[in-house]
């Protein structure tokens, strides 16, 4: 992987020409660098970095960087950096970044960042993150310890105590007499690393069954294959699973799973939407 640091325009030009992987731009206090559709390339803003970026391009900020971003660019922020983000940009924002947010723009914030909304922004507020939202603002709260101010405050801090029919609904899991349809990311054997069988027409089993809300002893299914994925990355197949709602058990922390002793209905073919494969 070649790397590279720039100081002026003229620098990051260059080296976007020159399809550097990773560029590392230090501009001087007051000197803005303009940042737009980079192809592949990674751009870090560090320092008292000042970058404007434009198009698709990705900017990752640390220090006290200050970024404004337009378009549909995506941007990153640590430390103490400054984020202006307007049209469609997505910003995540960690530390004790501040982020100021208007038109689309999509804002997800942890630590103890701070976030200034307005138009039709939505921000993800967890942590101890600060959100100041005017009123047509999607605000979604994940932590109790949130501090926000205005907008539409859409609670999801209570998330890991809902019982299995609360965590179905939420999650949009099909339920139909009593069975929810759930699903698993598998290999082309129809395996994962610890070897249970989910091949078409299976309904497998597990004999080490733990009857809590904890990872661990039992079959695990995520609500959407994409979910199920997060925890099988390099997974080629995907299946559905029917389980009894009565025994299944939300798992809380990290991507949305649950798991169950067993599998009642048997396991279906389906692609990454869900959608069942016709053999």
């Amino acid at each position: 992987m070649t790397s590279r640091t720039v100081t002026t325009q003229a620098e990051l030009d260059k080296a976007v020409a020159d399809k550097v992987d990773w560029i590392d731009i230090r501009s001087p206090i007051g000197v803005w660098i303009e940042v737009r559709a980079c192809d592949s390339s990674t751009v870090l803003a560090c320092g008292s970095s000042t970058v404007s970026a434009y198009g698709s391009s990705t900017v990752s900020a640390y220090g006290s960087s200050t970024v404004r971003a337009c378009d549909s660019s995506t941007v990153t922020a640590y430390g103490s950096s400054t984020v202006r983000a307007c049209d469609s940009s997505t910003v995540t924002a960690y530390g004790s970044s501040t982020v100021s947010a208007c038109d689309s723009s999509t804002v997800s914030a942890y630590g103890s960042s701070t976030v200034s909304a307005c138009d039709s922004s939505t921000v993800t507020a967890c942590d101890s993150s600060t959100v100041r939202a005017t009123p047509l603002v999607a605000v979604h709260l994940h932590s109790a310890t949130v501090n926000v101010a205005g907008g539409v405050i859409l609670d999801h801090s209570n998330v890991a105590g809902f019982d299995a029919r609360e965590w179905c609904e939420y999650h949009g899991v099909e339920v139909k007499r009593g069975i929810a349809t759930v699903f698993k990311a598998v290999n082309a054997k129809w395996t994962t690393d610890r070897g249970t069988n989910y091949s078409p027409g299976s309904k497998p089993k597990c004999d080490d069954f733990r009857d809590t809300g904890d990872c661990g002893g039992g079959l695990h299914f995520g609500p959407t294959p994409l979910h199920a994925m997060a925890y099988h990355p390099g997974a080629t197949r995907f299946v559905s699973c029917g389980i009894r709602l009565s025994e299944m058990r939300p798992i809380s922390g990290g991507a949305a799973k649950c798991k169950a002793p067993r599998v009642v209905r048997a396991c279906v073919e389906v692609d990454i939407d869900g959608k069942a494969v016709q053999s």
